[in-house]
């Protein structure tokens, strides 16, 4: 019988939200959008958030690594 696999939730929205900004910095450097510094910044703000976000909304399972 095979083990069930354990899935770390935080790891993986975490590594999503850091794709997510780098393609829109990726996208910027390219020309393919114009996103100006400010909005860039409201992004990475937004980015921190959405990791303590999804580690706080964790934080109450069993499954905590500390």
């Amino acid at each position: 019988m095979r083990h069930a696999v354990n899935v770390d939730r935080v790891s993986l929205w975490s590594g999503g939200i850091v794709i997510a900004v780098g393609v829109l910095l990726l996208l910027d450097a390219a020309g393919a959008v114009n996103v100006p510094a400010g909005w860039i910044a409201v992004a990475l703000t937004a980015a921190v958030g959405g990791v303590l976000l999804v580690s706080g909304l964790a934080n109450g399972r069993a499954e905590r690594h500390d």
